[in-house]
């Protein structure tokens, strides 16, 4: 078996997902895209687009599942609505919009470039007050 590499699962997951540039992703918001922030609490914390909701990469399936008793209701429970899924540069949110669409999600679009591609076109940034930290319950259970 060939060991995989970061670059081969950003690869396979934008295989499977729709991406859009900074531009395009502006005009989905106004449509009424939610905003999901995947970045770290410390990116997150440092600019993030007005609205998003903020869901670390890492304990993004544990905040979407619905059988889990610490999801995010804001997350869990808008599988039908619209969502744009970002990350500094976009590869995590790739991934991410790849198993939220794994998990029932019908409409994920990644901002390709992330955060950087944004910021580059010059789109709007707020400064947020607070970063999600942890999940409300532990992911593991006995």
């Amino acid at each position: 078996m060939t060991e995989k590499t970061l670059m081969d699962f950003v690869k396979e997951a934008k295989s499977h997902i729709r991406e859009v540039d900074a531009d395009e992703a502006e005009q989905l918001i106004r449509q009424g895209y939610r905003v999901l922030d995947v970045r770290e609490p410390v990116e997150y914390l440092s600019g993030a687009i007005e609205g998003a909701l903020h869901v670390p990469r890492g304990i993004l399936e544990a905040a979407a599942d619905r059988q889990y008793e610490g999801a995010n209701p804001e997350l869990r429970d808008h599988r039908d609505a619209p969502w744009l899924v970002v990350c500094r540069s976009g590869a995590r949110a790739a991934m991410a919009a790849d198993v939220l669409q794994q998990m029932g999600f019908s409409n994920v679009v990644n901002l390709n470039g992330g955060m950087m591609a944004w910021t580059k076109a010059g789109k709007p940034v707020v400064q947020p007050e607070d970063a999600m930290l942890q999940l409300k319950q532990p992911c593991i259970t006995e």
